[in-house]
């Protein structure tokens, strides 16, 4: 029977149906798609006849079906599963495979059909779910209060703070176990259980730890599982025991007459952000003259990731105490949450005394913390308001002083900076910034300019290099010196450059086929693109789905992105350079004295820094420095290319000294691509047919 015989009936059934359906031919080729096919194929069902899914949904998806193809040509059903998530398509699939006896393709073999229903919002209900789970279990471990879910009298799960108090090694001892093995009340008439069910929500319950010994407060609040009537259960130590680890505010607290443990960090033993705000209110409606000071550890993360939360516990611990001990007593300290810590000085004597005392503890800070079997230097970045000054209540002087600790941050780190109005301006103006950014990311709206650099013996264009513009719908062009540093500190640089990446592997394979290009386009790559590890996957599917040569193509990168991690750093550049990519040191020589670096790591290129470029027409010292950067490119057999080169002297001094390329407005300044272009076209030469590569999947 013809295969056009199924044209009576079987494009009624699939023409209008929500499920993929596609007949194959023996090679795997589409001998008919339905439109729902074609829809997430993107092509029309005319262009996807004769393709494959190679072409249409990639290697993978093709890899994942094929043994379900050969199984139905050899007579059996077979079905599965299968994920698309590339570039193209985030999606799954459950589908089903089968032969297709009586029907044969053109060359008279068995066709077969696929058939296949789209599962992409059961995936991501999953997906939702497992996060949903694992920010319960990460909130949980973060909290100083124990948590437990108990179900019939047992325990299904259970945070940390849960284990040490109900004395047991970890988290995992308590799984499954009968909470009344590790709780009693102090009246033996009535189990734990049955008390709690009698009790109210979070109603508080006087217990005993069984294993430890010691005093455990309870209160229980319903919660379903599954469907099942469950409870969570809150343990946390009595006032007593947060007496014991602040002392030194434990008598202020006591005059309140009702214990206030809830206003007190149980790991430092300090005020946390609750109590330390209610003093600072205290304080504002007795109109205190005061000064704060809010403080964070500079790069403390690194010392969790690295040591663990146990050792970032005791630094914490360790600051607490040195500031203790530091300060005076009238002074109120408070443990805010994380690595941020802040004090208030009321009544201070003299304004010097307020930054005499943060200049005191930035020094304590910076002593160094003895972990395990070696020290560790830290630094901290502080931020200082005063009252009534800089705020007229809590919540203005916290954020405030938060403004002005991030100004610190931004100037260096390991410093004091005194709030003032302008920076809540600026800071305004990052907020905004950062929102609309992150439009122009989601709608693609960011552009990619070209700087063309030339050979500098006859100054012919011999590449460029890309460089990302914002052209706002409101503002206009915003400079990269504005967005890039907000890009960087708010997470989105990462998708800036694969924005930009993307871009530039699209236009390099086109101009590559054109006969335009002159040279390899430079990419930046920013430090936290450089220690993603996803980066060089990112670059393979790029590859893949461009069609553009990474001999094409050069990377840079600063000096202290490659040397922040040797290792790390000499296994990504290997891995770069594996794939085809030439690599490139941007603004060379004004990151890292040391050169040992350079004999390591396989790079192509060196950019001299414009600063150096800049400085060449008034000091002659800055000839010889250039020069000695030229031969020492030259001795490493790497190409060096100098940028900012702004003046006709400065271009005739570089080509006198045999430097290889420049790049700089005195030659082309950055350019849109048409004009880029355009300035290729007028520069190809003659008589260079274009370059034929093999056609790359849609």
């Amino acid at each position: 029977m013809p295969i056009s015989s199924l044209n009576d009936w079987f494009y009624c059934l699939t023409d209008n149906s929500p499920f993929l359906f596609a007949i194959l031919d023996s090679t795997d080729r589409y001998v008919y798609a339905n439109p729902r096919y074609c829809e997430l194929a993107g092509l029309s069902s005319v262009s996807l006849k004769g393709l494959c899914d190679k072409d249409t949904l990639g290697e993978a998806f093709y890899q994942a079906v094929k043994p379900h193809y050969e199984k139905a040509r050899r007579g059996d059903g077979a079905e599965g599963e299968v994920v698309i998530a590339d570039e193209y398509h985030s999606s799954s699939f459950h589908f089903s495979v089968a032969p297709l006896k009586n029907y044969k393709d053109e060359q008279g073999q068995p066709c077969v059909i696929f058939h296949a229903v789209d599962t992409s919002e059961r995936q991501i209900l999953a997906s939702a779910l497992e996060e949903a789970d694992e920010k319960y279990h990460r909130l949980s471990s973060l909290i100083d209060d124990g948590c437990c879910l108990v179900e019939d009298g047992c325990i299904l799960s259970a945070n940390p703070a849960a284990a040490t108090l109900l004395g047991v090694a970890s988290a995992d001892d308590l799984l499954g176990e009968p909470v009344a093995n590790y709780l009693a009340l102090a009246d033996q008439n009535h189990s734990v259980i049955e008390r709690l069910a009698s009790a109210n929500d979070r109603e508080c319950i006087d217990a005993l730890s069984s294993k430890k010994g010691a005093s455990v407060r309870l209160s229980q609040s319903p919660i379903q599982v599954l469907g099942k009537q469950a409870t969570m259960l809150r343990l946390h130590a009595p006032y007593t025991e947060v007496k014991r680890l602040q002392p030194a505010q434990h008598d202020e607290i006591s005059k309140v007459g009702e214990p206030q443990w809830a206003n007190i960090d149980a790991l430092t033993g300090l005020y946390n952000r609750y109590g330390f705000s209610s003093e600072l209110d205290k304080l504002i409606r007795a109109q205190t003259p005061l000064a704060m000071l809010y403080l964070d550890v500079d790069n403390f993360k690194n010392i969790n990731d690295s040591l663990g939360h146990h050792v970032g516990d005791r630094v914490l611990q360790d600051i607490a105490q040195r500031l203790r001990a530091l300060l005076s007593a009238d002074t109120i300290i408070g443990h805010l949450g994380g690595d941020e810590f802040a004090v208030i000085l009321p009544k201070p004597a003299t304004e010097d005394m307020v930054e005499q005392l943060a200049d005191k503890v930035v020094g304590a800070i910076s002593q160094p913390f003895e972990l395990h079997y070696f020290s560790k230097y830290l630094a901290c970045s502080l931020g200082m308001v005063r009252y009534p000054e800089d705020g007229k209540d809590a919540r203005q002087l916290l954020q405030n002083a938060d403004t002005a600790m991030y100004e610190a941050k931004e100037q260096g780190r390991n410093r004091v900076v005194e709030y003032n109005d302008s920076m809540s301006k600026e800071a305004r103006m990052r907020l905004w910034l950062e929102i609309e950014l992150q439009k122009a990311l989601q709608s693609k709206s960011l552009e990619v300019w070209y700087q063309p650099k030339v050979n500098a013996g006859d100054f012919r264009i011999n590449g460029a290099e890309a460089l990302v513009r914002w052209k706002h719908p409101v503002e206009g062009y915003i400079s990269p010196g504005r967005f890039i540093p907000v890009a960087e500190r708010c997470g989105l640089i990462e998708s800036l450059g694969r924005h930009v990446m993307r871009e530039v592997f699209q236009n390099v394979h086109r101009w590559r086929q054109q006969g335009l290009l002159p040279g390899r386009v430079a990419i930046n790559l920013s430090p936290e693109q450089f220690s993603s590890p996803k980066l060089i996957e990112h670059m393979e599917k790029l590859l893949k789905a461009t069609g553009a040569n990474p001999e094409d193509i050069t990377f840079e990168l600063t000096e202290s992105a490659v040397m922040r991690n040797d290792e790390h750093a000499l296994a990504m550049l290997n891995a770069i350079k594996s794939l085809g990519f030439a690599l490139s040191i941007d603004d060379f020589g004004t990151g890292y004295s040391s050169l040992s670096y350079l004999a390591r790591f396989p790079l192509d290129e060196l950019k001299i820094d414009r600063a150096f470029i800049h400085e060449m027409d008034a000091l002659s010292k800055q000839v010889t420095l250039v020069e000695s950067i030229i031969h020492l490119g030259r001795a490493m057999e790497m190409t060096v290319v100098a940028e900012g080169v702004e003046t006709r002297q400065q271009a005739s001094v570089l080509t006198n000294l045999h430097c290889d390329t420049i790049q700089g407005y005195y030659f082309h300044s950055p350019m849109p691509k048409r004009e880029f272009e355009q300035l290729l076209h007028k520069n190809k030469p003659q008589n260079q047919p274009p370059q034929l590569l093999a056609p790359t999947r849609p």
